[in-house]
């Protein structure tokens, strides 16, 4: 299909009858359809006869699937086709696919041509094409990782394949309600789109995930990412590859001084083993960051926090600055929400109930996000504004509300459309946030690591102090 704004005429799925559907045609912007025809002749799953339910318009309706999580099966493909379409179908005594034809087309698609996509489009669109203070620091790209968990729906295939998250509470050992897959992300902090994902099962910790996200990170460029992924050897791979990283140190390890920094940070080394420590053999030499909050009002008063980077030199990269650089990590946080909570809305979010259809329903969520993404992206530099400041809520409801009206649209009037709905998601602004003070607490009871909520966590104090004017460097 040709890109919104050019001239020419629409082309899109080529359906069993050799008419020709109309996609949906912001997204295609994202998402184009010689790509996803590209990606199903390397995957091999274009189809060697004709078919009702071609791949190239399952491949759509699974990414449909991502964006209208209120819709079941034959609802979307009507979305796919069009509604006018399906209704003389019927007329003429046509049926529709029924659900389960639905689900066999999908199980024939399979996972892997919406990996592809995902690789394809999120490296593409990761930094927005250009170097901006929201995407880089000092010239380096800003990537985060993190994980994160889906609950699936409760059948022995998704047990089996995933499994039941599961916690002790003093002497009773607690199993979770419905299985869930574990998944990892390397993500743009600046655009918060996806470049690589990885799916485990929900048993699996960060560090398994982490060597191969890390190896979708290009030279240069800087990570962030929680204490969760500290390793000597996830560490030790950064620096052989040269990339950048930078986050927290768990409070049980050990590091010696072994050079003070006119910055208030110091140089250290980390060895792999206790024994390559007692021996002094092989060690990372690494800059630690040691700083405390003096603001009561938020989180981690009082309490030592120390971030470790290969970025050794003090003047170029100075403490206070990666003290608050590091911070933005919590923008994947942010984009997790944004995904479970508000693109999918669902209790339980992934639909699918075997593991093949969970793994390809979980990659074009994360198609779909990265496309919804790209748009707020270009919604905001119209604008001048930063991307962040636009709220992914108000995107996602002007886009699922102006899916119909651009289909129904002559060509010609697509790129006024198309331009109306980019102001219509600029004026969606969200207030401006001054880092975390919420207290880190659970409203519903459930396994967890965190405290439940109680009257006292409510009307939390605001801090007098920017985050910056809070950092008190230790020594």
């Amino acid at each position: 299909m040709k890109s919104i704004g050019q001239e020419g005429p629409r082309s899109g799925i080529h359906l069993s009858d050799g008419r020709e559907a109309p996609l949906i045609e912001a997204i295609t912007r994202y998402v184009p359809q010689a790509l996803i025809n590209e990606v199903l002749d390397r995957t091999g799953r274009r189809e060697k006869r004709r078919r009702r339910l071609p791949a190239s318009a399952v491949a759509w309706l699974v990414l449909m699937m991502a964006l209208r999580s209120d819709l079941d099966l034959p609802a979307m493909w009507r979305q796919v086709c069009g509604v006018l379409y399906e209704m003389l179908h019927r007329l003429g005594g046509v049926s529709p696919p029924v659900k389960s034809a639905l689900s066999q087309a999908r199980a024939r698609l399979g996972a892997r041509p919406l990996r592809q996509l995902l690789l394809r489009t999120g490296r593409q669109a990761a930094l927005g094409g250009g170097n901006r203070p929201y995407t880089h620091y000092k010239g380096m790209p800003l990537l985060a990782m993190d994980g994160d968990k889906y609950k699936l729906p409760d059948t022995a295939a998704n047990a089996a394949a995933f499994g039941y998250p599961r916690t002790s509470r003093g002497k009773r050992k607690l199993k979770g309600a419905y299985p869930q897959m574990h998944l990892n992300r390397l993500m743009a902090v600046g655009t918060r789109i996806c470049i690589d994902a990885i799916i485990k099962p929900c048993s699996a910790n960060d560090h398994i995930a982490a060597p191969a996200l890390l190896q979708s990170a290009l030279p240069g460029e800087l990570l962030l990412w929680d204490c969760g992924y500290y390793s000597h050897d996830l560490m030790d791979q950064a620096c052989r590859e040269g990339k950048f990283f930078l986050g927290p140190v768990p409070s049980h390890v050990v590091l010696e001084r072994i050079r003070d920094l006119g910055d208030g940070s110091y140089l250290a080394k980390v060895y792999a083993t206790p024994n390559d420590r007692r021996d002094d053999r092989g060690g990372l030499l690494l800059r630690v960051i040691e700083y405390t909050l003096d603001e009561p009002a938020r989180v981690g008063h009082g309490e030592r926090h120390r971030l470790i980077t290969n970025l050794l030199d003090a003047q170029m990269h100075p403490a206070m600055e990666l003290v608050v650089l590091y911070h933005q990590r919590w923008e994947i946080e942010i984009d997790n929400d944004e995904i479970t909570t508000h693109q999918l809305d669902r209790a339980v979010e992934l639909r699918s109930r075997t593991p093949a259809g969970a793994v390809q329903e979980l990659y074009a969520v994360l198609v779909a996000h990265n496309a919804v993404r790209s748009m707020l992206h270009e919604s905001a530099m119209s604008v001048g504004v930063d991307p962040r400041q636009l709220s992914f809520l108000n995107a996602v409801r002007i886009i699922r509300e102006t899916i119909q009206t651009m289909r129904d649209a002559p060509t010609d009037q697509l790129p006024l459309l198309y331009r109306g709905m980019l102001a219509q998601i600029a004026a969606g602004r969200l207030p401006e946030r001054d880092g975390r003070i919420n207290p880190r607490v659970i409203k519903v009871v459930r396994p967890s690591n965190f405290p439940v909520k109680k009257p006292e966590h409510r009307n939390w104090p605001q801090p007098r102090k920017t985050f910056h004017e809070s950092i008190v460097m230790l020594k």
